[in-house]
Order: structure tokens, then C-alpha cells, then sequence
């Protein structure tokens, strides 16, 4: 469980990094494989044959040979001696599904060539692992939500972007 803990702790501060980078026009290629190497890693969380922890060898050779820009952002979250921070990994694993599902959207933005619209969401995203590591904690989940990704209806006409994640955000997901 240790192990599963470090490596997705990685994961997300590898996400924010890129999240960050692609909201800043940072990465001029492979966004959309970058996003999806992340949403792939993520997907085996807690998987008995597959966890994070054995896939992030794949993930370090993907961010190198296919994003060899973001790769030096991102090195030392490969190193074994990184530090990962104490953080809420129950929380994390009951928000890695709305974390893939905003990779996908946001991929689905930019083969569409809106890259203004994705790169705004990549700007709410980059806030998400620092929730989960718990850099929010004068905000409760739902005010979290609603800083964060509430005002896109607004925003965006049409579109909720995380609006399906919301009920992550109450209570009630908490149980």
C-alpha cells in the first residue's frame, strides 16, 4: 500500500507539472499523448497485476521520448530518493476517476483545435493534486469545486467541463 501511495503521489505532481506547462503554451507537441500516458498510469490504481508503482518506468520513457521538452520538469519526480509528501490517499483514489475524466476532455479539446478552451482547463487541473495533497484545507471540498471548476458554465457556455466530478465534492462522497 506504501509503495501504491508513493507512486500515485508522483503521478500527481508529475500532473500538476503538466497541467501547469500546457496552460502556459509550455509543450508544443504530444499533448494529448502526454495526457493520455498520464490517464493510462492512473487507471491501474490499486491494481493487484498492474499497479502505478510497476508502470511508472513506462510512463518515464514515454514523457522522454515523446514530450523530450517536459521530461527535465518532471526528472525528479522519477528519482527513488524523491520524497513524497504525508497526503489523503483515500481521497486521492476516490478522485483519480474525475482526474482521467479531465484529461479526456481535455484531450478531446484540443484534437477539436480548441486549444484556448483546454488550456484554460488545464489551469483549473493544475490545482487539483495540491487539493488532494491537501493545499486547500481552508476550503471545503464543495468551495473547492466551486473556485476551481464552477465557473466554466459561466465561462463556456454549453459546457460543465467537470460538472459530472461534482458529486465528488460533497459530503456524500466522502462516505
Amino acid at each position: 500500500m506504501e509503495k501504491e501511495k508513493n507512486s500515485l503521489g508522483r503521478v500527481l505532481w508529475i500532473s500538476k507539472a503538466a497541467y501547469s506547462a500546457i496552460s502556459k503554451d509550455e509543450l508544443p507537441i504530444n499533448i494529448p499523448a502526454l495526457l493520455d500516458s498520464l490517464s493510462a498510469v492512473l487507471s491501474h490504481l490499486n491494481d493487484e497485476k498492474e499497479p502505478i508503482s510497476k508502470l511508472l518506468g513506462k510512463l518515464k520513457q514515454e514523457i522522454k521520448t515523446k514530450n523530450k521538452a517536459f521530461y527535465p520538469k518532471v526528472k525528479q519526480y522519477f528519482a527513488k530518493i524523491y520524497p513524497i509528501l504525508d497526503y489523503d490517499f483515500e481521497k486521492a483514489t476516490r478522485h483519480v476517476p474525475a482526474m482521467i475524466y479531465g484529461n479526456d476532455t481535455i484531450c478531446a479539446h484540443f484534437v477539436n483545435g480548441e486549444r484556448d478552451k483546454a488550456r484554460s482547463m488545464c489551469e483549473a487541473m493544475k490545482s487539483y493534486p495540491g487539493f488532494m495533497f491537501g493545499e486547500f484545507t481552508a476550503l471545503s471540498d464543495k468551495q473547492f469545486y466551486d473556485l476551481v471548476f464552477g465557473y466554466y458554465p459561466k465561462l463556456y457556455e454549453k459546457d460543465d467541463f467537470m460538472g459530472e466530478m461534482k458529486y465528488l465534492f460533497t459530503d456524500e462522497a466522502k462516505k
